[in-house]
């Protein structure tokens, strides 16, 4: 396959919690294809990963002018974008822009300038492919409207919060051009092609590709150290949707089962951080569960090397529907070599094989899920062998390599 000009579309860069993203550019650049990275808005981070510096990904970012509110300040930030870009300007389609008999309110407001800005300093790819649904569409409109190349073909990839379950009717309108202007379509599990064929039962061309990892960075380079303690680690969000409040639940029970040395690191932040530092207090577990916000990769693997089983115990959000599509730190999990809880919800039960790599239980089954641990407390070599087999599993179905293969015979299935 000839090296392809790729551009990569994401709303925020960087973020911490889309690591995905950037091992996807990463492995691009890697394989020999040029890759251009947008990003809607600019995150500032103290603390970068590794994926990011590794290709110095920040210093090549190209961010998205926003147009002020003022009709007088956004022609003043159009002129200096024409002064600072004048050699490098596609006049023609900056030109199409200010149509008034064709695109009316939308040229003479500036807004499809804005909205096309970076096309119209580099429209030869052959491939733009967009993160989320909702920039998705933004990019079809103006693939719609032929601001886009005729060569370029046009990629979507859905995560999850842009695919609601309780929203189908209404993302029936709300994606009909981005559906029908997308040569193809990506989604990161079963449940999620499920549910974007709710919206569009005739859809073509929709793949399923997992985001994937590093199992070069993920993997065992020591040994856990303490064996006084069986040690229990969820990793995600603060948030009802991911569980934490039923992992601490679960110490809970096992503790008056007479587990006393089963202790639990809870790693992430969010809105339920208060409710469960409450929570670990009045069960008295202040000994037991640790909570140490968000963490960096490298902080996240030697925190794994330290534990025997990783917990990710999920629920369906009642309003929404919504469920974790695929939940990569289940696969990081199990690259690490520990046995994997995860419940039957949304899309993780398709990241492990159950009762080989971990196993799947009943959603809101606090007691299966206790049942389980004690299970592994007891049985070291189910727990190493259930280790070894996960880490197979995710070195065969999501290591970066594998998958980058994944998306370059789609792309190279678009121009066949």
């Amino acid at each position: 396959m000839k090296p392809l000009k790729i551009a990569v579309i994401v709303k925020y860069f960087p973020i911490i919690s889309e690591t995905f993203i950037v091992n996807q550019v990463n492995s691009l650049i890697e394989a020999g294809h040029e890759v251009s990275l947008y990003s809607y808005n600019k995150n500032v981070l103290s603390d970068l990963h590794r994926s990011i510096q590794k290709h110095d990904l920040t210093s090549k970012v190209v961010y998205f002018k926003r147009p002020p509110i003022s009709k007088i300040r956004r022609l003043f930030v159009f002129k200096l974008w024409v002064l600072k870009h004048f050699l490098k300007i596609d006049w023609k389609l900056l030109f199409r822009t200010f149509n008034l008999f064709k695109y009316g309110k939308e040229a003479y407001t500036l807004k499809l300038f804005f909205e096309s800005q970076w096309f119209l300093l580099d429209n030869d790819f052959d491939v733009i492919h967009v993160h989320f649904g909702q920039n998705s569409k933004r990019i079809a409109y103006l693939k719609a409207l032929g601001f886009l190349s005729k060569k370029t073909k046009l990629v979507s990839t859905f995560h999850g919060h842009d695919l609601l379950p309780n929203k189908a009717e209404f993302y029936k309108n709300e994606y009909q051009g981005l559906l029908e202007h997308s040569d193809a379509i990506t989604v990161n599990s079963q449940y999620l092609k499920d549910l974007l064929l709710e919206i569009n039962p005739n859809l073509k061309h929709v793949y399923i590709l997992p985001v994937g990892l590093d199992t070069n960075f993920f993997k065992r380079d020591i040994r856990k150290t303490d064996h006084t303690f069986f040690d229990i680690v969820f990793c995600g969000r603060l948030i009802p949707l991911k569980g934490p409040d039923i992992a601490i639940d679960c110490v809970k029970h096992l503790h008056k089962l007479g587990y006393n040395q089963v202790r639990l690191h809870i790693i992430g932040d969010g809105k339920l951080k208060l409710a469960l530092e409450h929570n670990i207090k009045k069960y008295g577990l202040e000994d037991f569960v640790y909570m140490y916000g968000s963490l960096t990769q490298e902080a996240v693997k030697e925190r794994f090397e330290q534990a025997d089983v990783f917990l990710l115990p999920g629920r369906s959000d009642p309003q929404t529907g919504r469920a974790e599509t695929q939940g990569l730190v289940i696969q990081e999990a199990q690259a690490m070599e520990l046995p994997v809880i995860v419940s039957d919800v949304g899309g993780m039960k398709y990241g492990l094989i159950d009762g080989k790599t971990g196993f799947v239980v009943k959603e809101n089954d606090i007691l299966a899920l206790v049942e389980i641990i004690e299970q592994l407390i007891l049985n070291s070599n189910l727990r190493i062998q259930m280790g070894k087999k996960g880490r197979l599993f995710v070195e065969k179905n999501y290591d970066n390599n594998v998958l980058a293969k994944i998306l370059l015979s789609i792309y190279s299935f678009l121009y066949s």
